[in-house]
């Protein structure tokens, strides 16, 4: 019984520790989604990262009531790397059906966690 209280604190810590964090997540800097076709969406973001970090291929998620969910996840280029810190551009072109009218961007760690996110609507070409 001495076990619950103790549990419930560490609990509520790490509960408390996972929503400061992603309180924390950074926003994503000139987010843009451009229609190009009727299949294809073209994403266009900037963001600062490290300098031995790449962006991999974007990850399609769910669509939700119009608004499809997209990862980015960033890849370690070396295994040393100094904390230099350089903006980074990306832009893919992602499959996308006719009735997505906004996107909503994750962008994530190697090890998963979220670096920053953004949202916006998508315009036409």
């Amino acid at each position: 019984m001495k076990l619950t209280p103790f549990a419930l604190a560490a609990t509520i810590a790490l509960a408390s520790g996972s929503i400061a964090f992603a309180q924390s997540a950074k926003q994503l800097d000139d987010l843009d989604a451009t229609r190009i076709n009727p299949n294809q969406i073209t994403i266009e973001f900037e963001y600062t990262g490290g300098a031995c970090e790449e962006v991999g291929p974007a990850e399609v998620g769910e669509l939700v009531d119009g608004t499809l969910s997209v990862t980015f996840p960033t890849i370690s280029t070396a295994e040393v790397c100094t904390q230099q810190a350089v903006e980074i551009e990306v832009e893919q072109t992602i499959p996308a059906e006719n009735i997505i009218s906004r996107i909503d961007v994750t962008l994530a760690a190697p090890d998963g966690t979220v670096i920053a996110t953004g949202s916006t609507d998508v315009d036409h070409d």
